[in-house]
């Protein structure tokens, strides 16, 4: 009932104030100092690009709150490390990982108060009016613990912080658990929406909030008999224990050394070699023999390095998980099916699909069998033609027929083969001319652009206080301004340099009107009576140019990075739009095949040369990206789209099969689930790149995360090229068409039915019943875009 609804899961500017000197001001200059601090934190027209470019302007930038603070009693400056330190996003609790602890211990004696009301017998005509809002009101209660908690266990590096969210995220999914099996609270529910005099007095939002959880409580067992359910909650226990251990493992090696011969040692480049002659001195190492697996030594061999051999041999290193890990993926998957038969699915894909938009698990295998059908016939053969040619062949050697030249490309061919074709193409234009015109804080910037021409909406920086963050040196925070109401919609925490966080989108609070008298743990994130949302966008991106480590320039990005930001934060800004008065429906809640569709619109945007030419500037002069070099380099670039696209339909397929009907008949066999056998059958099958060596879908974090509703980004994907194609092609700057996409589809979260939404923004009725005529106008190919 509640535990479905959590999230899914260059050029240094001039600094304007000098470095701060140890010691108290001059008692005369203290409230002059103060005013310019102030005004320089509100206006300046590079501030963004700023925030993000020049360590020190945000150093002194966040130092304007927090490095001083007027004291009156003595007329001094007193330090701040003498004040109280806030708490992780200004949660007053999580000022320490003891915090966290206290913070889940209130909320779920919150969260048992509001169910004793819930559960009453004889609920007064009054209570009946307010149960949905109270029911919605318990879930956000627990989470915001289990959001934050999950947030810290992933991207917080401090043990005891992981460890204590560790701790919290069992205790309140098992909490959750007990509440998705709760009959009396089932009982009330239903009575209700199916009381006219009651019904008729709720609106629109909370019927269907009603209407979703009395069938999310269905579909966690609640007719079944009492042991039926005690079984249930041990088994999604069971699941999310295992599943949160398996995410935990899926960046882990089985191996962090590859051993190779000395004939493939030799013939290794020699630039490499020094590096891994550092990288064993590092390690105390003598072998030479040895390839270490981590930093770019693997990755440069397999771009660069002729011999085959070698190459085989780091690619299937890099993409082996331990057993432990594969044992962990066998778990959660026969548990899902132990699930899914005890609620009489077919399969635990039946069972997740039931409400999506896609329905079934039979149209999604139809979707994506078309999908590949039609990149086989197109593009991909095209790509593949083109790498063979980069392939070393005896002269006068025949063409190799279809089925002969895909098998003949083998995975760890890829890298190396495109690697020669644009190395070709770099005598024209290279991608540091590019990345140069493309610092973080040059795109952020951009997108502040962006938003405001098709939204109205800004992006505003603000200070953040000591322990506000997760790392007070390079976290920035951003407040979400729409300037036509002149009301803040929420807050951004931007990590562009994780030391161990892949590209990520966390919702740590959802939006929701509070009920009366009701009181949240941070209260300075409420307007209007609204809980304005709390979002963190965290990326990985190299900081080996990030100007908090190196002074000398900002962090230049490529084009698949800028991809990634305008990504994660079309996430991001649906959560910002997507303003509801229950939690349950708030912003990226709405259905999980639907949810990316914002996010991967985004990344047409950032695809188009009328977006970063103008928003591209260089890092050192200043000056905007040629347009002619932009499409010049784009024209130059070799790149395989269609095969990354029939590779993602690969793995959302393999994510249908290990989570289909012949799991349950395995088990039902006395079979062990054997997914590596699995996932080799079917790589054989589709042949594209195939992997029969690795066993990497142990490193699929998303098997775990979106289990059997992965073909949700090639779905959406296609959605997305009819919206741009609908709306933004002419002009991806027209307020217009952002104005439509924002009234008919981003405003709504998840409060109205995805196909209603896209029959509203695109004007074709025939998409609003959301029936097979509809998914074969979606799967249709677009025009060329």
């Amino acid at each position: 009932m509640i535990s479905s609804l959590i999230p899914r899961t260059n050029k240094r500017y001039p600094t304007v104030i000098p470095s701060l000197i140890t010691g108290v001001l001059p008692r005369k200059s203290s409230r002059l100092f103060v005013r310019f601090l102030a005004t320089r934190s509100t206006s300046s027209p590079d501030k963004l690009r700023s925030l993000f470019d020049d360590p020190n302007f945000f150093k002194d930038f966040n130092n304007s709150l927090n490095t001083y603070k007027f004291d009156r009693k003595d007329d001094k400056f007193s330090s701040f490390f003498q004040e109280p330190k806030c708490g992780l996003f200004k949660n007053r609790y999580l000022t320490s990982p003891e915090g966290l602890t206290q913070f889940a211990s209130e909320s779920l004696e919150k969260a048992n108060k509001i169910v004793d009301l819930l559960v009453e017998p004889n609920q007064s005509a009054e209570s009946k009016l307010l149960f949905i809002r109270r029911i919605d009101q318990l879930s956000d209660t627990l989470c915001r613990v289990i959001d934050v908690a999950e947030f810290i266990r992933v991207v917080h590096t401090g043990g005891k912080w992981i460890s204590s969210a560790q701790q919290t995220h069992e205790s309140m999914f098992e909490f959750m658990n007990k509440l998705n099996t709760n009959v009396e609270l089932y009982r009330n529910l239903v009575n209700i929406l199916q009381d006219p005099e009651i019904s008729a007095q709720l609106t629109d939002e909370e019927l269907k909030v009603g209407d979703y959880l009395a069938k999310d409580f269905e579909r966690s067992g609640i007719d079944l008999d009492s042991q039926t359910r005690d079984n249930f909650v041990n088994v999604t226990q069971e699941i999310s224990l295992i599943g949160s251990n398996f995410n935990n493992g899926t960046q882990l090696l089985e191996n962090y050394w590859c051993a190779v011969t000395s004939e493939e040692y030799a013939s290794i480049p020699q630039h490499i070699k020094n590096q891994i002659t550092r990288h064993l001195f590092k390690s105390g190492r003598i072998d030479s023999n040895h390839i270490p697996l981590t930093g770019e030594i693997p990755y440069s061999i397999l771009t660069t390095c002729s011999n085959e051999s070698l190459r085989k041999k780091i690619w299937i290193s890099l993409h082996s998980s331990s057993e432990d890990q594969l044992h962990l993926l066998n778990g959660f998957l026969k548990y899902r099916s132990y699930l899914a038969a005890m609620l009489g699915y077919k399969s635990f894909s039946s069972y997740q699909l039931e409400h999506k938009m896609a329905k079934t698990p039979e149209n999604v295998m139809s979707f994506l069998g078309n999908l590949q059908i039609s990149l086989l016939k197109g593009g991909v053969m095209n790509e593949l033609e083109e790498l063979y040619k980069a392939k070393d062949i005896q002269h006068g050697s025949s063409y190799p027929s279809p089925s002969d030249l895909i098998s003949s490309l083998k995975p760890w061919d890829r890298d190396y083969l495109l690697n020669i074709l644009q190395t070709k193409h770099k005598q024209v234009i290279s991608f540091s001319e590019i990345s140069e015109y493309l610092s973080i804080g040059t795109v952020i910037s951009g997108l502040n652009q962006l938003f405001t021409s098709i939204y109205n909406i800004s992006l505003i920086p603000e200070p953040t206080q000591r322990g506000e963050t997760w790392d007070y040196n390079q976290v920035r925070k951003l407040k979400v301004f729409d300037n036509t109401c002149e009301n803040t919609l929420g807050y951004l925490y931007l990590d562009f340099w994780s030391p161990k966080v892949l590209p990520s989108h966390f919702t740590i609070v959802c939006s929701r009107q509070l009920n009366s008298g009701e009181q949240i743990e941070n209260e300075v994130h409420l307007e209007d009576g609204y809980q304005l949302p709390v979002i963190s966008l965290v990326c990985n991106f190299s900081n080996s140019n990030n100007t908090v480590f190196n002074r000398a320039r900002p962090t230049l990005l490529s084009l698949d990075q800028v991809d990634t930001i305008f990504h994660e934060m079309g996430h991001a800004m649906h959560s910002m739009i997507g303003r509801t008065k229950l939690h349950n429906l708030a912003g990226t809640r709405c259905s999980t095949d639907f949810v990316e569709l914002p996010s991967v619109l985004m990344e047409f945007f950032s695809k188009d040369v009328r977006v970063l030419s103008r928003i591209a500037r260089h890092y050192e002069t200043n000056e905007t990206m040629p347009v002619e070099k932009f499409e010049k380099y784009h024209s130059q670039r070799v790149s395989l789209d269609d095969c990354e696209t029939y590779i993602q339909s690969k793995m959302a397929m393999l994510d249908q099969v290990l989570h289909s009907e012949a799991m349950i008949q395995y088990i039902a066999n006395g079979e062990e689930i054997n997914s590596t056998k699995i996932y080799h059958e079917l790589e054989g099958q589709l042949k594209v790149f195939a992997d029969k060596w690795s066993t990497w879908h142990g490193k699929f974090p998303h098997l775990f995360s979106y289990g059997a509703v992965y073909y949700s980004y090639l779905l959406d994907r296609a959605i997305a090229e009819k919206v741009w194609i609908g709306l933004f092609k002419d002009d991806p700057w027209s307020r217009q068409a952002g104005e439509q996409y924002k009234e008919s589809i981003l405003k709504w979260g998840g409060t109205k039915d995805p196909w209603e939404c896209l029959a509203d923004a695109l004007g074709d009725e025939e998409l609003r019943k959301g029936d097979e005529r509809a998914m074969e106008i979606i799967g249709k190919k677009a025009e060329k875009v």
